[in-house]
Order: structure tokens, then C-alpha cells, then sequence
């Protein structure tokens, strides 16, 4: 499967929570998806997996989903792996904070524990990649990838430099009151204006926000 890009104002953002950081003994507990056309956003969903493990009290406190929600609302793993890769195939682009480090590393696991056909994910845009790279001056290559883009800008040290989702979301001004951090539909949600935000600062003919491939 290709998941395939286009411009930048029709995507699609997900996120995913876990239940913790090891995408080899971890699992994907819940799935976030925000759909935006033209720079609107037209739907937000998402949903809970039923995988079968404890959630533990850590990943509790961050996202505060327990082990009795997924057992009583989670869906089966095989389908949400479905559902989700679904839509991704189908969606214009794709984005999401941090996710080549994180949130991809899950569903390729994911699509490996339950023999899935692991999608190419190298055009994904990743808004952490974005903001540091915006914060350091450093565009996207001509020949880079994004993956291959948020891997040398990630890599890049910058003490100091802090891009979690919460912190670009303040530096740049944007509220977010109605939306809860560590739950994966907000985080999508977010993550969208974050994105719309980082496409006003960052130079218009810049290959960092063109996702034209």
C-alpha cells in the first residue's frame, strides 16, 4: 500500500495513545483522526482498542484511559488496524506531531504483530519535525522525504529547544481550552492547528509544509 500526498490544505491528522513508549512491548489503545478540506475541518473521530493487556497506572495518569474503558468500548485490534490504515490510504495527506517517532513506529508494529502489509510512511508530515526545523532555520530538502526530513531535524541537537505538542501550541499563541492534551482526537484536532499556525511563519516557498510529491 502507498499512501499518497497533496497539497496542504486537505489532510488528514491522527494520533494515537499507547500504553507506554516501547512500540515492541507496548500496544495502541486509542486511535484519533481529524479530517480537514480546504482548511476546514469536517469531521473528528475516533476510537478505543480492546487490546489484550492491563493499561498501567504511568499511562494512566498521562491520558486517563484505564483498562475497563478499552474492555467495555475498545474495538478489536485487526479492526481498528483496518479502519485506520483505511482511511490513511484514502486520505490527500497525512500529518501528526511527532508521529515519525512515535506514532508510526506503533502501526508498523502494530501491522507486523497482526500480519499486516506495512504501508510506505515516508511522506507523512510531521509538525515536531516542522516547528524545530522552523526554530533552526533548516528546509526540507529537495530530495528528503519528510520521514528522512524529521530524522535529520530531530537528530539535530539544540539544547534548550523543546517541541512537545503543548509547547509549540503555547509559543505560538494557540488556545486550547476546549480540547484535552493525551486524548488522541484532541491531540489530532490540535495538531491541525498547529500545523495551520506553522504554515503562516514558515516562508511560503519553503519545501517544508509542500507536500506535493
Amino acid at each position: 500500500m502507498i499512501l499518497h500526498m497533496s497539497p496542504t490544505d486537505s489532510y488528514l491528522v491522527f494520533d494515537v495513545e499507547t500504553t507506554g513508549l516501547n512500540p515492541r512491548t507496548d500496544r495502541i489503545i486509542q486511535v484519533g483522526l481529524c479530517k480537514v478540506c480546504d482548511g476546514v475541518v469536517t469531521e473528528r473521530s475516533g476510537w478505543l482498542v480492546n487490546q489484550n493487556v492491563e493499561v498501567p497506572p504511568e499511562a494512566r495518569m498521562v491520558h486517563g484511559i484505564t483498562t475497563a474503558d478499552i474492555r467495555a468500548r475498545g474495538i478489536p485490534p485487526h479492526e481498528s488496524l483496518t479502519r485506520l490504515l483505511g482511511v490513511l490510504s484514502t486520505a490527500p495527506s497525512c500529518v501528526g506531531h511527532n508521529i515519525h517517532r512515535f506514532d508510526i513506529l506503533f502501526l508498523i508494529a502494530e501491522c507486523r504483530r497482526l500480519g499486516t502489509p506495512v504501508p510506505e510512511f515516508g511522506h507523512f508530515v510531521d509538525t515536531a519535525a516542522l516547528y524545530k526545523g522552523w526554530k533552526l532555520k533548516m528546509e526540507r530538502r529537495s530530495d528528503e522525504t519528510f520521514k528522512k526530513y524529521a530524522d535529520r531535524v530531530l537528530e539535530t541537537r539544540a539544547p534548550g529547544l523543546k517541541f512537545s505538542l503543548a509547547t509549540c501550541l503555547t509559543f505560538l499563541g494557540i488556545q486550547t481550552a476546549t480540547a484535552q492534551l493525551h486524548q488522541a482526537g484532541d491531540d489530532a484536532f490540535l495538531t491541525h492547528l498547529l500545523f495551520e499556525a506553522l504554515k503562516k511563519v514558515v516562508p511560503a516557498d519553503s519545501s517544508a509544509v509542500q507536500t506535493h510529491v
